[in-house]
């Protein structure tokens, strides 16, 4: 849901303000902006995934539904024996490329005898290979494992050195470990002083509007709702929200903001800078969601309209393949056609050879 709530600054813009307020001020308007943001492209996103099926998915299968004519038409050829060796060998390497690619990836299982005709190696068996690499690489027990292994910052000829330098450098390495648990609990200490900041507030919004002890069904049913959102925005460690839901009902006002002390200042902004790295996390998340649908990548994912503009455009840049992809299909009918591709052709990482005819 966009953000409508109002910007929640400390002092007026011409104010004269220490450090720490203008810190929460600036984080006040960040956060503004990524709450606002992160809609909008969570709006592009669902858009973009809404569209897919019935925009972009047709359009790819009929434009390989020609890939597959074209690989039929090569074989064809090759079958008829127009040309020699080397415009030969060229066309059975393009055929499996193709064949393997839509039968992989797209589904065209008819392809296998096809694939089979030009390949020493049988397609299933490619196919098996193809799912074990994929397999070794998103496997997560085999990626926790690595990121399991302890870190040793010991050189290569370790063992080759001798005792006492092997047991210096155990030491070291044994005292920066220990310097990193005593950071870790810092932090630790920290975090749990940032989250009391929060839940003194929380508490205070709880004394006020907890419904149980309403009478009045209207305010029970009023306090309920604002404890909803009290709620949820303690949940989520949501400072600003709280600190807003406060002068929403009066709990405080803009000269409790002013009037701070310099180490609620501290905390409260240490919270705040948290709730920013949580939202340009989310906001990192959408962006590269949007870019795995429609290849924008995520740095220039930054509104709705370039994600859509983007998607429109992949929508375009597909039809105008299939069109080619027609013209090329009537072309290569022609056996002449297909030899004069042939002949520009390279297979990669193959040398060049003279294919002119003498």
């Amino acid at each position: 849901m966009t953000n409508t709530s109002p910007l929640l600054r400390i002092g007026h813009p011409k104010s004269d303000l220490n450090k720490k307020q203008k810190e929460f001020n600036l984080l006040s308007e960040k956060i503004g902006q990524l709450d606002n943001l992160i809609p909008e492209l969570e709006n592009a996103r669902d858009e973009i995934i809404r569209r897919i099926p019935t925009d972009l998915n047709p359009l790819i299968m009929e434009y390989q539904t020609f890939r597959v004519e074209l690989v039929h038409i090569m074989d064809r050829t090759y079958e008829a024996d127009l040309y020699r060796k080397a415009y030969l060998t060229k066309l059975s390497y393009i055929i499996c490329e193709n064949s393997l690619d839509l039968i992989a990836n797209f589904g065209f299982d008819e392809l296998k005898p096809v694939f089979n005709k030009y390949s020493p190696v049988n397609i299933e068996t490619v196919l098996n290979q193809l799912n074990q690499k994929v397999e070794k690489i998103t496997d997560p027990a085999f990626l926790l494992e690595e990121e399991a292994q302890p870190k040793n910052d010991f050189p290569e000829n370790f063992h080759e050195l001798p005792e006492a330098e092997q047991q210096r450098l155990k030491e070291e390495q044994r005292a920066r470990r220990v310097q990193d648990r005593v950071n870790q609990a810092k932090q630790n200490l920290e975090k749990q002083k940032t989250t009391k900041s929060v839940r003194t507030v929380y508490m205070e919004l709880v004394k006020a509007f907890h419904p149980d002890r309403e009478t009045d069904e209207s305010e029970k049913t009023r306090k309920t709702e604002i404890m909803q959102r009290v709620t949820t925005a303690y949940q989520e460690n949501n400072l600003l929200g709280l600190l807003k839901l406060q002068i929403e009902f009066d709990r405080i006002d803009q000269d409790h903001l002013e009037n701070l002390t310099k180490n609620q200042l501290n905390y409260y902004n240490k919270v705040l800078k948290q709730q920013v790295e949580d939202l340009e996390i989310q906001k990192e998340i959408v962006q590269k969601e949007i870019s795995a649908l429609c290849g924008l990548p995520f740095q220039h994912v930054n509104s709705y309209t370039s994600s859509i503009v983007k998607f429109n455009t992949n929508v375009n840049e597909v039809k105008a393949e299939i069109k080619n992809i027609k013209q090329v299909t009537k072309q290569w009918k022609v056996p002449s056609q297909l030899k004069a591709y042939l002949k520009t052709y390279q297979i990669p990482n193959e040398p060049h050879f003279d294919d002119d005819e003498d």
